[in-house]
């Protein structure tokens, strides 16, 4: 008999926790999930936030990392501030979360932002973006990785996978 009133309850509350989403990131909309390549056979992922402004055209990279260490979750806790600002300003931010450590080193998760990076280029129009003025940015490990990326001095290589 628990089962029906427990289910009744959560449908009831099922409106609030969709709005309450919708209210992390008041000022864009947001694509979940988006892969943008596979490493050992995992799926590596970013959130795509439009601006429901008119955009800049101009994409911007959250690294999405604490500790060299990259999860989905950390999107909603902790990069919210910076992806709702960034979005009520007309920029498209790409929320990537990367291979962490100690797993993967720093070198191969610099590979997996290039990886990203590739993929955001590549569709660019469909983000409505221009593939030549993307920006990066990260707090904590991800501003590390983001200013490694900024100075690194050389193009990727094409064919990594």
């Amino acid at each position: 008999m628990r089962t029906p009133l427990i289910s009744l309850m959560f449908l009831g509350l099922l409106p609030q926790i969709l709005c309450a989403e919708e209210s992390l990131f008041p000022h864009c909309n947001r694509r979940e999930d988006v892969v943008y390549g596979r490493k050992f056979g995992t799926a590596l992922t970013m959130d795509v936030f439009s601006p429901k402004v008119q955009g800049k055209g101009i994409g911007v990279i959250f690294v999405v990392s604490g500790g060299w260490s990259s999860r989905h979750e950390d999107i909603s806790q902790y990069a919210r501030p910076f992806i709702d600002q960034l979005a009520e300003r007309g920029f498209t931010v790409f929320a990537v979360v990367h291979g962490s450590r100690p797993r993967y080193s720093i070198p191969e998760i610099i590979g997996d932002l290039e990886r990203s990076i590739r993929y955001i280029r590549y569709h660019a129009n469909e983000f409505g973006i221009d593939r030549d003025r993307i920006g990066v940015c990260g707090a904590s490990a991800g501003g590390h990785l983001s200013l490694m990326l900024g100075t690194k001095g050389k193009p990727a290589n094409p064919d990594a996978e």
